[in-house]
């Protein structure tokens, strides 16, 4: 098995990430086949991938006519079975919950070929654990795809305890192949790498809010507009060699002690979701929504996203331009 035998990409999951996921491998050359239980799931998929391609056209990262090129190579199913049973390499994309994943791998494992590897989008749960589900554990690997998929470039490659070197090989070849950057993580830790910095720093932020030391929107423009903006381009380990170890080392020493340490998240964060305020879901969340407002916040999104990564979208997109 090689990444060049692969020909065939299934797509378990029509939903916020699984459409994104199966676009991003429509776009580079391969046929998917996007499984979802309701066809009417599949139908907002292929529209929102539709929009997707036609943002891309806006900002002349594709040629227009590609876009029925893409969707060309995407066909859709019900079933689990009928999706998969062509495929070279499977991802999963269904809900973050153990269960439902390591029932779907259990599927997988009876459906698909023995050269298969199956890989879970999992953002949270254990990699080793769902391929325990399996009589291939070996073959399994995780590929998380950050949120929106088809905009955003890395790709956090897990190792679980019995993913083999080779899988992990192949998947992050694949990656690149596909024009994503993958970063292997090779400990199969609770929330990946970058969940658990942002999670830190979530943490850290709610305290804030919780004990009234600023609003939600200065807060957030705090972060916005200091060390937010160089993140795309200095992560932790290079802004620490610029500004001097020895100074992070002061600035670390003094400040431990003061960092919201609990292992319960804070009060805030339980209130709002006790009173129904979900965010966008909801209409009220830290901040309140309107359709419009909505609407807005992720153009504005997508728009920003663009611009910071489109060195990486051409790349990925070099074959439709």
């Amino acid at each position: 098995m090689d990444v060049e035998n692969i020909s065939k990409i299934s797509v378990i999951g029509a939903g916020i990430m699984g459409h994104g996921i199966a676009q991003i491998f429509a776009q580079s050359g391969y046929n998917v086949s996007l499984m979802a239980r309701r066809k009417e799931t599949l139908n907002q998929a292929l529209k929102q991938i539709r929009s997707n391609l036609n943002l891309f056209v806006k900002h002349n990262l594709i040629r227009k006519d590609a876009i029925e090129d893409v969707l060309s190579r995407i066909e859709t199913y019900i079933s689990l079975e009928d999706a998969v049973k062509e495929a070279d390499f499977v991802i999963e994309a269904v809900p973050e919950d153990i269960n439902v994943k390591k029932e779907v791998f259990q599927s997988l494992d009876t459906y698909c070929a023995d050269h298969v590897i199956l890989a879970t989008n999992t953002s949270s749960l254990s990699v080793t654990e769902i391929s325990l589900a399996t009589k291939r554990p070996d073959r399994v690997v995780g590929t998380h795809f950050w949120n929106p998929a088809h905009l955003m470039p890395l790709v956090e490659v897990t190792k679980g305890d019995y993913t083999s070197e080779e899988t992990m090989d192949i998947t992050s070849k694949l990656m690149k192949k596909v024009g994503k950057v993958p970063a292997r993580v090779l400990k199969d830790i609770p929330g990946g790498i970058g969940n658990r910095i942002q999670v830190a720093m979530w943490r850290e932020a709610l305290w804030l809010l919780d004990q009234g030391v600023a609003s939600v929107e200065d807060i957030d423009n705090i972060v916005k507009l200091t060390f937010g903006a160089r993140l795309p381009f200095m992560g932790p380990f290079l802004t620490a060699d610029l500004n001097g170890v020895d100074l992070i080392l002061r600035v670390h020493k003094k400040l431990y002690r003061h960092l919201y340490s609990s292992v319960e998240p804070p009060k805030i964060l339980k209130e709002k979701v006790e009173r129904g305020e979900f965010g966008i879901k909801t209409g009220k969340g830290f901040y309140s929504w309107t359709k419009e407002t909505i609407e807005r916040a992720i153009a504005d999104r997508n728009e920003n996203l663009i611009k910071i990564f489109r060195p990486y979208l051409e790349n990925q997109l070099r074959l439709l331009r």
